[in-house]
């Protein structure tokens, strides 16, 4: 069940000052669209909604709905979801002198456009701003403010939804719509923004550690609201001039209206969308929230294991988007879902059926079908079961033992096998005392952090047991294996931050020192106090698009620190990403415009070092690598690390260490290993 709604709908057609801004015909339109979504679908009472249309959308009561929705008295903190959606032109201007610290890929700041934009206006800001002599468009600053303010007075569970240009017109994609048939929302040449507009708004929200807001109204880092918006930022969005309808609103309804709302994530929306290919506009999303269900923050969304696959015809191909580049081969095995959902004790989501894969490529996978086999809907889901790959070695001295936790069926859909010698083996099982313990013999590891993995399983526990060994040949796959291309032209750095505020108490976040990778392996002294920030510099001719894990072997965890938003686009890129790292530009990351927090390295208690792994994946078309990640397999209950009994057995030292043109995708990755030390 969905909780209530409040929602701010704008849709301007009309600007004041028509010389300098193009009339639209379909933005409200979608804004009456869409508002009749919010009360005949989703029952919002119009009480709940604040409607703002051409002339009543001026600048001043555009603010006053955004505060409007963060002071209503209605509803308390985590009770109600927030809806804002906006129709209209969207602009670009160059960041103003003295925004130093509000970082962005293009040295421009984005901005929508109320009605009343370059009206001349009389009226002196409370920073005395004399230059004042026109009504500025509302910048992504002050709407970031905002939607922190909101935030933090009713709780992230917010939707902003746009339906503009945010690129100013940039278009590399080389294709346009046809513009006999389409508008583009955008304003060319917007008034100059000032330093000090709206900084009675900004000044008043100090964000607090991770809280930066990164170009653009995306908020990948403190995790405030999802963007849900028309184009990527080196796209247009279009309206028809003879439907005078915006084709993302208008594809957004549909799906919508198709759907139910109840059980669809925002990953999903994005691939129920279905796009016209005669544009090349790509909706996108992105926000901590993009795996949620819609508009609800209250129940469990997407499993992220789960990836998107198509029916291409009744008995035709199953094509999973994912292939040899997030390492999947032929051979290996998916279960087949009928929605990404996480199951729950309320809501399974269990395999319509098991399917192989029969051929590949870089991103996509087409599994063996046939229709009698059992019925899969046209767009499904895929999670990879079994990868067919060289086989992980188990060895315990308790062989019996060992063949009765993993009988031959179960060592099949895990992808392992028993060995009778240590010295062969990749993990060892030992059980004492009703426990057991791991000691993985791994080239990559070992010589750093030793065999011994730091958690326990009850004996007891088969299939935490089983969950550990599956984890770990995950965790080892996807750590050890290579691509094609190493992509040694793109640079990755890391070093501390420096935290800073400015004259507004704004945290700044800085780089500063030497690059802390450069060596490989790198060292590092931990001092928990301390923030360090990435960058990565694509010095190819090519735009790249990267994703960036922390492999973490205490744990087995494998954490996406950073990935580009999920898109929806239209033919052979039907489901992508967007916004792509520029060929000889840089991403910062924990600092700058990267939107994600900065990293703190953290050592055991009791221990004097610790081992991690940043991997770099890099392709020259967007791939969707979200399933690599993992979470632990240990059960907080059952770890008694801390606790190893004296008479436990040594571990067994093994004699050795076994070693272990852009029409067409390349992809690679780069891998850092930082070693830890206490101070």
């Amino acid at each position: 069940m969905l909780p209530p709604i409040l929602s701010l709908v704008i849709g301007i057609n009309q600007y004041l000052h028509p010389e300098e801004h193009t009339t639209l015909r379909g933005a409200v339109a979608d804004a009456d669209a869409f508002e009749t979504y919010l009360t005949n679908q989703l029952n919002v009472p119009p009480s709940n909604i604040t409607s703002l249309r051409d002339a009543r959308a001026s600048r001043k009561a555009i603010l006053r709905g955004f505060e409007g929705l963060r002071d209503n008295p209605k509803y308390k903190k985590g009770e109600c979801a927030i809806i804002i959606y906006y129709a209209g032109h969207g602009a670009q201007a160059p960041k103003p002198v003295g925004w130093e610290n509000w970082s962005t890929v293009s040295g421009m700041i984005e901005q929508i456009c109320p009605s009343d934009m370059s009206v001349p206006s009389n009226i002196v800001s409370a920073e005395k701003d004399r230059n004042s002599h026109v009504v500025y468009g509302i910048p992504d600053r002050t709407i970031s403010a905002l939607l922190n303010s909101i935030s933090e007075a009713k709780g992230n569970n917010i939707t902003f939804i746009l339906d503009c240009c945010s690129s100013g017109g940039i278009n590399r994609s080389g294709k346009k719509c046809d513009p006999g048939e389409y508008i583009p929302r955008r304003i060319n040449n917007p008034p100059p923004i000032s330093a000090s507009v709206d900084r009675e708004i900004w000044s008043q929200v100090i964000l607090s550690r991770g809280g930066r807001v990164a170009e653009g109204y995306s908020d990948r880092d403190q995790g405030s609201h999802v963007l849900l918006a028309a184009c990527g930022r080196d796209q247009e969005a279009w309206e028809g001039k003879t439907t005078h309808r915006g084709l993302f609103t208008t594809k957004l309804i549909e799906a919508l209206k198709r759907e139910k709302v109840e059980e669809l994530t925002y990953t999903a929306l994005m691939h129920k969308l279905k796009m016209p290919s005669s544009c090349k506009q790509t909706p996108h999303c992105e926000g901590h929230g993009l795996y949620r269900r819609l508009f609800n923050s209250l129940e469990r969304g997407a499993d992220e294991s789960l990836v998107l696959a198509e029916r291409t015809s009744k008995d035709g191909q199953i094509v999973v988007y994912t292939g040899e580049a997030q390492g999947v081969t032929v051979g290996s095995r998916f279960s087949i879902h009928a929605t990404n959902l996480l199951e729950t004790s309320l809501s399974t989501n269990a395999p319509l059926g098991h399917l192989i894969v029969k051929e590949l490529d870089a991103s996509a996978s087409i599994l063996e079908y046939k229709a009698t086999t059992f019925k899969v809907p046209r767009q499904c889901y895929a999670k990879l079961v079994h990868i067919a790959v060289p086989k992980l070695s188990l060895y315990s001295d308790d062989k019996s033992w060992l063949h009765i936790v993993f009988p031959p069926e179960i060592l099949t859909s895990l992808g392992a096998a028993i060995v009778e010698h240590i010295n062969v083996c990749h993990l060892q099982l030992t059980v004492f005392n009703k426990k057991v313990y791991f000691d993985q013999w791994d080239s990559v590891v070992t010589p750093y952090l030793g065999s011994r993995i730091k958690h326990t399983v009850h004996a007891s526990n088969v299939n935490r047991i089983r969950e550990v060994v599956r984890c770990f040949r995950h965790f080892r796959y996807h750590l050890t294996r290579i691509g094609p291309y190493d992509f040694r032209e793109v640079k990755i750095e890391l070093r501390e931050l420096d935290r800073v505020y400015d004259d507004q108490f704004e945290e700044i976040f800085s780089p500063t020192g030497e690059n802390l990778i450069k060596n490989d392996p790198a060292e590092i002294v931990v001092n928990e106090d301390k923030d360090f920030g990435m960058s990565i510099t694509n010095n190819t001719d090519a735009d790249l698009y990267p994703y960036l894990f922390y492999f973490d072997p205490t744990h087995l965890t494998i954490f996406q620190w950073y990935k580009p938003p999920i898109g929806a686009a239209s033919g052979p890129e039907r489901f992508t990403r967007v916004n792509s790292l520029l060929s000889r530009r840089r991403l910062t990351l924990g600092y700058g415009d990267g939107g994600v927090e900065p990293w703190q390295f953290t050592i055991p208690e009791g221990d004097e070092m610790d081992l991690g792994f940043f991997k770099l994946f890099l392709s020259t078309r967007p791939i969707y690598f979200d399933s690599v990640a993992q979470g632990t397999p240990f059960s907080d209950e059952e770890n008694e690390v801390d606790k190893i009994d004296d008479n436990l057995p040594s571990r067994t030292t093994p004699a050795s260490l076994e070693g272990d043109p852009l029409e067409r995708i390349t992809w690679g990755a780069q891998l850092v290993t930082i070693i830890q030390k206490s101070r």
